[in-house]
């Protein structure tokens, strides 16, 4: 049994809404281990990244919507369970965010989130955090909404202020791998690279090229580990 297997297990899928979905990762996870999954609902407001995953996702009982997460065009407790994943730190307004979440979400109703967090255990980890605050720093010089990622408390404060009921935390330190992995290494160069290409348009961007020079040196000398990841599952009352 895997972690997932292990923590959806026994949850009634029903009608789902995965907030912020992006290209769909998220979605074959949620239908292969949740039970009893009737269909998914997909939102998020980048119509581009929705046609990409219009295209990768191939499940007859998944539709996507281009919809903004703070206005959910639903009603009051329409869907069973309600995720979000990989996606607070790049949300404007979190809170009101997940309060949609659960004001469509059914009493009883699962809330789902998933995100990695910058409490990093191993210097290679350490090397994957600072490497996403460089690239959120160039999103945000480009006026992208790209935050740091969060602390691991400010992601408990943020279900906290939710007041739902029966909660279960899952952690995955993510610090198995190999942190000198090649594909490891090279996926990040080209990550990158990529956002090398987007610096150049940054204003005053001079202290943001000294940290990609001091990045890629740590890079090769420390490795890279993945961010650590929290799992929240939490019911609405």
């Amino acid at each position: 049994m895997n972690a997932f297997e292990e923590l959806f297990s026994g949850i009634h899928g029903g009608r789902v809404l995965d907030v912020a979905t992006g290209e769909g990762g998220y979605i074959p996870i949620l239908a292969r281990y949740l039970d009893s999954h009737e269909s998914t609902t997909g939102i998020d407001n980048n119509r581009k990244v929705l046609q990409t995953a219009i295209a990768s996702v191939n499940n007859s009982g998944t539709q996507f919507s281009q919809m903004d997460g703070e206005y959910l065009g639903f009603a009051d407790h329409t869907f069973d369970v309600v995720s979000i994943a990989a996606s607070l730190h790049h949300l404007e307004n979190v809170a009101s965010i997940l309060a949609e979440m659960k004001r469509v979400l059914r009493s009883r109703g699962k809330f789902i989130l998933t995100e990695m967090h910058r409490d990093g255990s191993s210097t290679a980890q350490f090397n994957a955090i600072r490497i996403h605050h460089w690239a959120a720093a160039i999103d945000t010089g480009l006026g992208i909404v790209h935050d740091r990622t969060f602390a691991r408390q400010e992601i408990l404060s943020f279900i906290d202020d939710l007041n739902l009921v029966n909660l279960t935390t899952r952690d995955f330190p993510n610090t198995k791998g190999d942190p000198h992995d090649d594909n490891a290494i090279a996926g990040i160069v080209r990550y990158m690279d990529r956002y090398h290409q987007r610096l150049g348009k940054v204003p005053r961007n001079e202290t943001l090229f000294e940290q990609e020079i001091e990045l890629r040196a740590s890079l090769v000398e420390k490795g890279f580990q993945r961010e650590p990841i929290l799992v929240v599952i939490a019911e609405k009352p």
